[in-house]
């Protein structure tokens, strides 16, 4: 199995990494019948804590999803919740999350790319340009995710407002399912990357409109994206 795609489209937090692994379920990723790695390997393959897994796997054994038991492991169950309408809830919820961080960043970063055009050096515009240089000879999905976070980290940095790095660093544990799992599509990966060129070219120049144009186009088409996957999945 390629768990490079095992997390979905939200944060990782217990009760979101439930509806992405439900939506694995659903979909025969994890067959019924299948017994899941150990908790330690899983955490790992998934990108999260044990805590946050063991969570993600109690609220399924509530419902019916998996079964868990001492010396045995954890299998899966079933391939629909007992409870249709609460498997709903979990799924909007989750939606929801990433919905506002998205709406979240388009308010915040294209002002921070504004203020990095301004303010930014040649030594902060050559560690952009390594971040993507980087990203452009890379197929690993959690690799680019990762790179996809110290750019706008460092484009963040690049603002001289330490309080707008921390909120960043906020920002990327919200979305972190999605990164992991967007980068596993090409289009996405494309998508992504040439919108940060863009950003770098005008925070090169020094043009403060056009990084705030660049980044708030950049964010629009990547909620676009994931607007598209949404509806044909949920």
């Amino acid at each position: 199995m390629d768990w490079s795609s095992a997390s979905q489209r939200w944060s990782s937090i217990g009760g979101n990494l439930a509806a992405e692994i439900e939506l694995m379920i659903g979909r025969g990723v994890l067959p019924v019948g299948e017994k899941l790695p150990a908790e330690r390997e899983l955490a790992e393959k998934l990108g999260v804590s044990r805590t946050t897994l063991r969570e993600a796997l109690l609220a399924l054994e509530l419902r019916g999803f998996v079964s868990r038991r001492p010396g045995r492991g954890t299998i899966v169950l079933a391939a629909e919740p007992a409870d249709a309408g609460a498997g709903r809830s979990v799924l909007t919820e989750a939606r929801a999350t990433l919905g506002q961080t998205m709406e979240l960043r388009s308010v915040v970063e294209p002002g921070i790319a504004a203020l990095a055009a301004a303010r930014g050096d040649a030594a902060g515009v050559d560690r952009l340009e390594a971040i993507l240089a980087e990203a452009a000879g890379t197929v690993s999905a959690t690799r680019l995710a990762e790179l996809d976070v110290d750019f706008h980290t460092q484009v963040a940095a690049m603002s001289g407002n330490d309080l707008l790095v921390d909120l960043m660093g906020q920002v990327s544990d919200w979305a972190g399912s999605s990164r992991r799992l967007g980068f596993a599509s090409r289009e996405r990966t494309a998508t992504s990357l040439a919108g940060h060129d863009a950003i770098l070219a005008a925070i090169r120049a020094g043009d403060a409109d056009a990084a705030r144009a660049a980044m708030a186009e950049h964010i629009g088409s990547i909620l676009a994206l994931v607007d598209a996957q949404s509806s044909e999945t949920i």
